[in-house]
């Protein structure tokens, strides 16, 4: 019977220590990208905005990127899965405050 406990006691206190450190994790990893988007510039799109034609006007803001390499970073950050972006809509582009 003592066993039984003890691999219970042993179950549960894994479950505990692994609840714990997800959330951990997941403070951390939310805490750095939040911190890492707030080192970039922000701009709100107008009409007509395309992200080819962002990339094209912030390009010397950024010369290591390509205008492909650009627009894939915007994507990425922004959580874009195609191309399409609307007026007004606010986005994170990778140009250094």
């Amino acid at each position: 019977m003592n066993l039984v406990t003890n691999k219970k006691t042993k179950g549960l206190s894994f479950l505990i220590l692994f609840c714990i450190m997800t959330v951990v994790l997941f403070l951390t990893l939310t805490n750095t990208v939040a911190a890492d988007q707030n080192n970039y510039e922000k701009i709100t799109v107008k009409v007509g905005d395309s992200l080819w034609s962002i990339a094209t006007k912030y390009q010397n803001e950024n010369p290591g990127l390509s205008k492909q390499a650009f627009v894939s970073w915007t994507k990425s950050k922004n959580g874009l899965i195609r191309d399409h972006i609307i007026p007004n809509q606010r986005l994170i582009i990778p140009v250094k405050k």
